[in-house]
């Protein structure tokens, strides 16, 4: 399939995605690399000085059995698939003016994996996006603390990049007696740029139909087809929500 007529792929309708995309991409494809690079040390200053003094805000990933030992991957976000965590941009506002100048940015997190931790393999959201970690604190190498793609295995190094479409599996360890710290950032494809929009409810209302069902257990029980609908719901709730919420800078 030629990339001008490539489908977006939702993790949602379910299936594994098979693809010729490549497990990693290449970041001199991607002229907002060089910014990341350049900057990278700004972003890795505010974040330490954000976890000096709000450690609360570091919370673990809203997937429970994505990691073990259970909690040891923790997050704190700045945007979410265009939903805009206004109270960590404010107190972050270099990293934000970083962000905000990558054209088709979606998502930022800063992402702590704990010593002695595993992410288990699991595929990401969608295709439509580049996914893109910025080494800020890396303890060790290969093969202590590394990364996997399908069957390509990349360490991180401070101040570099790794590019990878998260539509294929992928997975994470970090075997070292330290913290490893990367800040993720989202980037819609070239190619789907004109469908950001329904590409971020789409995923969002994935995302919030994950914690509903994690907190409601008798939706569990529900037929196969309640899941679609509510997801329907959502999705359109949020068409409408979303470019309000970017606006108003009030959660």
């Amino acid at each position: 399939m030629s990339k001008a007529n490539q489908a977006i792929w939702y993790e949602i309708y379910g299936g594994r995605y098979i693809s010729d995309d490549p497990f990693f991409f290449d970041e001199k494809d991607f002229e907002w690399t060089q910014t990341l690079k350049d900057n990278w040390h700004i972003i890795r200053d505010e974040m330490l000085a954000l976890l000096q003094e709000h450690p609360e805000k570091l919370k673990p990933y809203f997937s429970k059995n994505l990691v073990f030992p259970p909690k040891h991957w923790k997050t704190t976000g700045f945007f979410f698939w265009n939903w805009r965590i206004h109270k960590n941009c404010r107190r972050c506002p270099k990293t934000t003016a970083i962000l905000e100048s990558i054209p088709n940015l979606t998502g930022g997190n800063l992402s702590i994996l704990e010593p002695g931790a595993n992410i288990n393999p699991h595929q990401g959201d969608t295709n439509a996006h580049v996914k893109v970690h910025i080494g800020l604190s890396i303890p060790k190498g290969l093969p202590d603390c590394g990364f996997q793609v399908g069957d390509e295995i990349r360490g991180w190094k401070e101040g570099e990049l790794l590019l990878f479409c998260d539509a294929h599996r992928h997975t994470a360890w970090n075997h070292s007696d330290e913290r490893r710290l990367v800040f993720i950032i989202d980037v819609i494809r070239p190619e789907f740029a004109h469908k950001k929009q329904s590409i971020c409810v789409n995923v969002l209302a994935t995302s919030m139909l994950q914690l509903l069902y994690q907190n409601v257990s008798w939706l569990n029980r529900l037929p196969g087809k309640t899941h679609h609908v509510l997801h329907f719901l959502i999705r359109n709730v949020l068409r409408l929500v979303l470019p309000i919420q970017n606006k108003l800078r009030l959660l």
